[in-house]
């Protein structure tokens, strides 16, 4: 019984810092960094994690009073999601940008309709 008091209080402390530490990403953030990275495909332009951080980050004005900072976790995640596509799908990406952010989107945002 003195266990059950120390134990549970501790497995809700730890599952509180598991939530804490777990990386959030708004649907409005996925959507853009979709959004950008099949630009980048469509363009043939590299869409590795350092060519969508210098282009967010790059795009801030310099009076801007709100910057954009570049969520690295949501880029990486979005490479390794662009990595479990078939080459068939990667392909039929790189040739119509409707459809990179259709193929992306059902993964990163699912049951959300695509925004035109």
């Amino acid at each position: 019984m003195l266990k059950l008091k120390f134990i549970l209080p501790l497995l809700i402390i730890i599952s509180a810092l598991v939530w804490w530490f777990t990386p959030h990403y708004s649907d409005e953030d996925k959507a853009y960094y979709i959004a950008m990275f099949c630009t980048l495909t469509h363009d043939g332009r590299s869409n590795s994690v350092q060519d969508m951080q210098q282009i967010i980050e790059g795009s801030n004005s310099d009076y801007a009073l709100q910057k954009i900072h570049f969520q690295r976790g949501l880029g990486e995640h979005l490479q390794m999601v662009w990595q479990g596509l078939s080459p068939e799908l990667q392909q039929q990406a790189h040739q119509d940008r409707t459809q990179c952010r259709r193929l992306m989107s059902e993964k990163l945002l699912p049951g959300q309709e695509l925004q035109g």
